[in-house]
């Protein structure tokens, strides 16, 4: 029932002469230290140094904004399949009001923190007293004394915690201020619902759920006493980790209780002979506490969901008047419905549970989007909603907030640059252009690019080879480091940002030519926004969170309307992601086949640190992220839970393909138990982005290393054949290309090449030959060795017949070395007349 006037007139008065109270005591306390300085110090030094006390200490208490939530009007978030998540607070809690709340707890905690509360004014006149005595005496504050549980509501909620005089001068203002505007029920049940009690329980409810797994009504009192002693200091009273320190904090709450005679001295004994007996720490809450968050941030920061334009008539709105201000009207008490599956959202909360059991090792994330709507069904992070590090526990979300290198799972992004633009040049790209694929690669970028500032890029694959060449397409399935990284040079990074972004990611990225790599950090959420666009054949999309909000009154006050754009060529993207099929096919992520149409790609960071499956089906697109939770760290020698075998499983190194995927596919495989299925949109078109480029051969005629001359060619595109033949020329020297030098050529053909060995050639042996025979083998002679010799021509008498016309001798003989630009002189048979 709402207050009368004249109950909220005396309420005021009544406020007003507390909080005057306080300013009285705290006034008399640090006059009471003005006496004392003026004895030592002398009345003008004394009065100066109180005025600086007055003005330090005595905060603008009238100015702060001290709203509690009305309870009755809270907001509520829905899943897509209408379930309850739980209800919107500032302060990540999941009220209840105090006419829920059993009295065995309200006298528990008022037992434990505050027995006299419905009886004082708010503020420990003592306490503010002991802190004054000892700064003026020592000159520091500790931590020590007694607060009222409305001076803890304020240093908790409105205040810092700092230990300064100052605060707790300000704390107790504030208190009194709290006790004008509300009543001693309203603070009683805030108190109760936003403190923190350890683990990830917020609010007394959650921890009865936390400790215990029961609701509020049926603990006893041992339970009661326990659930409340983390209050004070909720790592020193840790149920779990530290009974010797609850147990007695536990029953001298429960001694006070029947002190208090809210017990009978037979049920304390009996309640301390209990065992403290906390059930396990269950992990995952029922409600997902991430999606709330994000549904909360979500609605707050954008003005498009109908509920102001501000951020402060947005918080009304969400959140309604505070419990104080009888003149507020609306507010609150909306239905917010998100797109999130719970079914799907717990399935994958399960097995990321499952999977990464040791809490100092590395976790995962997996976010999932409906390709047809762009609706978020799954934001999964594999820690525990808390703030408790050690157990594993984090607050923010690795699937929507958790930023990561993509590694090659990024080089798709590049594919569609690459085949939308062609190079800067010109020239085009298509999955049919072929690139070298040498483990280490040194790429000449021209400028600066490497890390140490050098104009080399020097680029290494999983493993090392001299390489040969392959094509675009093989270099995708197979994720060749090499292959991408002449993919970045020829596109420009600057490039692959743009593309980035058109198809869905929103993180800032840096035009770095490693970029193609996937040296940028990216979210698994707009990591699964980007791919649900080449899901989607070259439409995007728009990804979204909050399906509809309706008012306190069942009125949709917004709903949301798909929007989709075409942003790429179907053509272009079908062909891309026939390359992304091969992927899984037989490419790098075959641990991924779930038996339908399907496509994807891994992705490894340097030195393992974070791995990537992403993959996508014609209905949902789906990112799985494993790698430490804190930072990038190397993923070597740990062991994962396999959920499909029920058996640990040692991971030597961690690889998008070996540790991502096979989670992607439980929990596909979980997804598309009932999902038909369905094949990918097929557009014509494709084989124009198969066709093979030209390309020139490039000059290789100033080289001289043999390993220089199989870079360069292999570079152009093109396969080679080196043959060292003996010439005149130094070693190394190019003597013949075949095809030659700046001729037009497809990518992926052959090209021969004779360099020098560095010896001298031998001439060859022209004897029986005929005189036009033996010119024709010096001229090609001449033309493979670079020899330039000449000859001269003798007749020599010889008696038979079948010698006549033929080269008899030579001068030197066959296989003499032979001098640059030496004579020879060949001897023809002629029949004596």
């Amino acid at each position: 029932m709402e207050p009368s006037i004249q109950q909220v007139e005396r309420r005021d008065r009544r406020g007003k002469r507390l909080t005057s109270a306080a300013l009285l005591a705290t006034t008399a306390i640090l006059a009471s230290t003005w006496l004392g300085l003026f004895l030592f110090l002398g009345s003008n030094a004394a009065f100066g140094t109180f005025k600086t006390v007055e003005d330090q200490y005595f905060c603008d208490y009238q100015n702060l904004a001290l709203d509690f939530p009305d309870l009755g009007r809270l907001s509520e978030v829905y899943t897509q399949d209408n379930v309850l998540l739980g209800t919107l607070t500032e302060r990540n809690s999941q009220p209840v009001p105090l006419s829920e709340v059993p009295d065995l707890v309200i006298n528990t905690v008022l037992s434990a923190e505050d027995a006299d509360f419905y009886n004082h004014n708010g503020i420990d006149y003592a306490s503010i007293l002991r802190s004054v005595l000892t700064v003026a005496t020592s000159g520091n504050l500790d931590g020590g004394g007694g607060s009222t549980i409305t001076q803890q509501t304020v240093k908790k909620n409105f205040l810092t915690d700092e230990l300064t005089l100052e605060r707790k001068v300000c704390e107790a203002l504030v208190a009194g201020e709290l006790e004008r505007r509300y009543t001693k029920d309203q603070i009683l049940e805030f108190y109760l619902n936003f403190n923190f009690y350890g683990e990830n329980a917020y609010g007394i409810a959650a921890a009865s759920q936390e400790y215990y797994g029961k609701p509020l009504s049926q603990l006893s009192i041992a339970e009661a006493a326990s659930i409340v002693t983390p209050i004070r200091n909720p790592s020193l009273y840790n149920l779990r980790d530290n009974p010797d320190d609850v147990i007695p904090a536990r029953d001298r709450i429960i001694d006070e209780m029947v002190d208090n005679g809210f017990i009978t001295a037979a049920e304390g004994e009996a309640a301390k002979a209990e065992p403290l007996d906390p059930i396990p720490h269950k992990g995952f809450d029922e409600i997902s506490p991430r999606v709330i968050i994000a549904a909360r941030e979500e609605v707050l920061s954008s003005a498009k969901y109908g509920l102001g334009e501000t951020y402060s008539e947005r918080k009304r709105a969400m959140f309604g008047c505070a419990a104080s201000a009888a003149d507020c009207e609306g507010g609150g008490g909306l239905k917010i419905f998100v797109t999130v599956n719970n079914k799907m959202q717990q399935e994958a909360n399960r097995l990321l549970l499952s999977t990464f059991r040791d809490t100092s090792g590395p976790t995962g994330a997996i976010a999932m989007i409906d390709n047809a709507t762009g609706a978020v069904r799954v934001m999964s992070s594999g820690l525990t909603f808390g703030e408790n590090f050690e157990a594993g526990e984090r607050t923010y979300d690795l699937a929507r907030e958790g930023r990561r290198q993509a590694g090659s799972a990024f080089k798709p992004i590049a594919l569609l640059t690459a085949l939308e633009q062609g190079s800067k040049d010109g020239r085009p790209i298509t999955l049919g252009s072929w690139f070298a694929d040498a483990s280490p690669l040194d790429i000449e970028c021209g400028s600066p690019c490497a890390a140490n500032g050098s104009s080399t890029w020097t680029v290494r694959n999983g493993s090392t080879s001299k390489g040969s060449i392959r094509t675009l397409e093989r270099g995708t399935y197979s994720s060749t480091n090499t292959v991408y990284a002449q993919v970045s040079l020829q596109v420009g990074p600057e490039n692959i940002v743009e593309m980035a972004h058109r198809i869905g990611i929103k993180s800032p990225l840096n035009p770095v030519l490693s970029i193609a790599l996937g040296v940028e950090s990216v979210s698994p959420l707009e990591m699964a926004s980007a791919y649900s666009t080449i899901a989607n054949t070259g439409e995007k999309v728009e990804t979204y969170l909050i399906e509809r909000i309706e008012d306190s009154d069942g009125n949709v006050i917004y709903q949301h309307e798909v929007k989709r754009e075409r942003v790429l060529d179907a053509a272009l993207v079908g062909a891309a992601r026939e390359a992304m099929e091969k992927v899984v096919s037989i490419g790098t992520a075959r641990r991924a086949q779930i038996g339908r149409p399907q496509a994807g790609k891994t992705g490894t960071a340097q030195n393992f640190r974070d791995v990537w499956f992403m993959g996508i089906i014609p209905q949902y697109t789906t990112a799985v992220w494993v790698g430490y939770p804190d930072g990038q760290i190397e993923m070597e020698r740990f062991t994962i839970f396999n959920d499909a075998t029920q058996e640990p499983q040692f991971i030597k190194r961690a690889f998008g393909g070996t540790v991502a995927a096979p989670i992607w596919k439980q929990f596909m495989l979980w997804v598309t138990e009932d999902l038909p299925v369905e094949d990918f949109f097929r557009p014509e078109g494709t084989a124009a982005y198969y066709k093979t480029p030209n390309t020139e051969i490039p000059d290789i005629s100033e080289l001289t290393d043999e390993q220089e001359i199989i870079d360069t060619i292999h570079l152009a595109g093109l396969n080679v054949e080196v043959i060292t033949i003996p010439s005149v020329e130094e070693m190394g020297t190019v003597l013949l290309t075949e095809p030659e030098i700046g001729e037009t050529v497809k990518q992926g053909s052959s090209v021969t090449v004779n360099i020098a060995s560095g010896e001298l050639p031998a001439l060859p042996n022209l004897t029986g030959k005929t005189l036009a025979d033996a010119i024709a083998a010096l001229e090609a002679f001449n033309e493979e060795t670079g020899a330039a010799v000449t000859w001269t021509v003798q007749d020599f008498v010889v008696g038979d017949p079948i010698a006549a016309g033929k080269v008899v001798v030579t001068n030197p003989p066959p296989g003499a070395e032979i001098q640059f630009e030496q004579s020879i002189t060949l001897f023809v048979g002629v029949l004596s007349e």
